[in-house]
């Protein structure tokens, strides 16, 4: 009789303390949301930004984007050129290490099994999508993304070490410009290559309307196609703008905003001097040797 009763208490004891132990036991953690990535990038832009302390340039939606993140003060460029600064950004690895260092490399030539940063989101399940300039003008990695890749142009990882742009014949398909040109800057008449490139240079560029011609306008638009297509599924969407890269350029609306007589310019600051001819150095160079020659003889009587 005692047994039976000891034997009812526990099997009631057992039957009010399982809802409790079941309460009580850890849930699994729900699986977290993938966070998609928006990267944004801009050739040859300084920290001139409002976010960075400048009082005179207006930059408030980087500044917004600044505030809400996180602000490094001590990021430097890999390299002073710009595919061995993106191929070394893209890969995690040292210009020396990858080998690219000039603009006509392309680091799959030796490295072909090496993973970039969206390829490596592209294998954990994200869409890698690609509008603008990433990797170097000519040059992008088209196994690294899901859509907005390109071809490598033979003309550009074909045309040595010197960072010499090949003339581009009449009918070749453009892929993507080389850095320093982009779609709607009108184009210069030059004598020669490398004036040509001085005079596109140092100039600046007013866009009609609000610049729907020009080929950053045309990078942020497919941007927003992207994000609405894609919008139920995670993704790693880079934008590339080729601006602030000379020449200046935007619409009207923008260079209004400031008064140029008021933009403070650096101390060292001198107009661009264009170098004397040979013959004209060749020239003084005689002319100084003479006078040194003729200044001895009285230095020496002295």
């Amino acid at each position: 009789m005692r047994l039976r009763a000891a034997l009812c208490v526990i099997a009631l004891l057992l039957h009010v303390s399982a809802p409790a132990a079941a309460q009580t036991r850890p849930r699994r953690p729900a699986p977290r949301r993938q966070l998609n990535v928006l990267f944004l990038i801009s050739d040859d832009l300084r920290p001139e930004l409002g976010a960075y302390g400048n009082p005179y340039i207006k930059t408030p939606n980087i500044d917004r984007l600044a505030a809400r993140g996180t602000r490094f003060d001590r990021a430097y460029a890999q390299y002073p050129l710009c595919n061995p600064s993106r191929t070394s950004l893209l890969t995690g690895r040292y210009p020396t290490e990858t080998g690219v260092m000039d603009n006509n490399k392309y680091f799959r030539q030796e490295h072909p099994d090496w993973v970039t940063l969206p390829q490596y989101f592209k294998q954990n399940g994200y869409a890698t999508l690609r509008t603008g300039k990433i990797f170097h003008g000519g040059i992008d990695d088209q196994v690294s993304w899901t859509e907005g890749g390109e071809p490598v142009d033979p003309a550009i990882v074909n045309r040595g070490t010197n960072n010499v742009r090949p003339a581009p014949p009449a009918q070749r398909p453009r892929v993507e410009r080389d850095p320093d040109e982009s779609e709607g800057d009108p184009p210069v008449q030059a004598a020669n290559e490398g004036e040509r490139r001085r005079m596109a240079s140092d100039r600046i560029v007013v866009l009609e309307g609000e610049g729907e011609t020009h080929g950053d306008y045309k990078t942020a638009t497919r941007a927003i196609d992207y994000l609405e297509r894609y919008r139920d599924k995670p993704f790693f969407l880079a934008v590339g703008f080729v601006k602030p890269h000379s020449p200046p350029t935007a619409p009207r609306k923008f260079f209004d905003l400031y008064d140029v007589s008021r933009v403070p310019l650096p101390a060292d600051f001198a107009p661009r001097r264009r170098p004397a001819s040979p013959t004209l150095r060749c020239r003084a160079a005689t002319q100084t040797s003479s006078s040194a020659a003729t200044q001895a003889p009285n230095r020496r009587a002295r």
